[in-house]
C-alpha cells in the first residue's frame, strides 16, 4: 500500500485539497468513483471516496476526513486491499499517549508520503492554495504510478 498524508492546523484546507483532487482525478478519465461514502460532517463535504484507475488496475482511497490520529490507522487497515490511501491528518491531534500517527503510518508504508498543507493567511489566496495543494497531489499519484 501507497499512503499518502496531507497534514496540517485545522481549517487550512486540506479538506477542500483532498475534494479537488477527487473531482481532478475523476476529469482525467482515467479513474472511475466506486463508492463515496459519507463520514463525519457531510456539510463540511467529509467524504471517503474509493476509486479505480482504468488504466492501471490500481484502486485509490482518499478520505478528506482525518482530524483524529485512530482514523489514519483504521482507515489503512480497513482498506489495506487498496493500493494507495490518501488522507487528511490534523497536526493539533498528531501525537498523543494512545496514537502515534506517522508511526502508525510506517506500519503500512515505510515509504509514507506526508504533505504539508499551510494555511493561507490571505482568504482572497485559499482557492488558489487549494488548487495549487490538490495539482501537487494529482502529480504525485502520476509520479508514483498510481495513474
Amino acid at each position: 500500500m501507497k499512503l499518502i498524508i496531507l497534514s496540517g492546523k485545522s481549517n487550512c484546507g486540506k479538506t477542500a485539497s483532498l475534494n479537488l483532487l477527487h473531482n481532478m482525478l475523476l476529469n482525467t478519465n482515467t479513474v472511475v468513483e466506486k463508492s463515496k461514502i459519507s463520514v463525519g460532517n457531510p456539510s463540511q463535504q467529509d467524504y471517503v471516496y474509493l476509486m479505480n484507475c482504468n488504466n492501471t488496475n490500481k484502486k485509490i482511497v482518499i478520505s478528506t476526513w482525518g482530524d483524529y490520529p485512530y482514523l489514519l490507522n483504521d482507515y489503512c487497515s480497513k482498506y489495506i486491499d487498496y493500493d494507495t490511501v490518501i488522507c487528511a491528518c490534523n497536526m493539533n491531534f498528531m501525537r498523543n499517549t494512545v496514537h502515534k500517527p506517522f508511526e502508525d503510518a510506517m506500519r503500512f508504508d515505510n515509504l509514507t508520503t506526508v504533505i504539508l498543507k499551510m494555511p493561507e493567511s490571505d482568504i482572497n489566496k485559499y482557492a488558489t492554495s487549494n488548487n495549487a495543494c490538490a495539482t501537487y497531489l494529482l502529480n504525485l499519484i502520476k509520479h508514483f504510478g498510481i495513474i
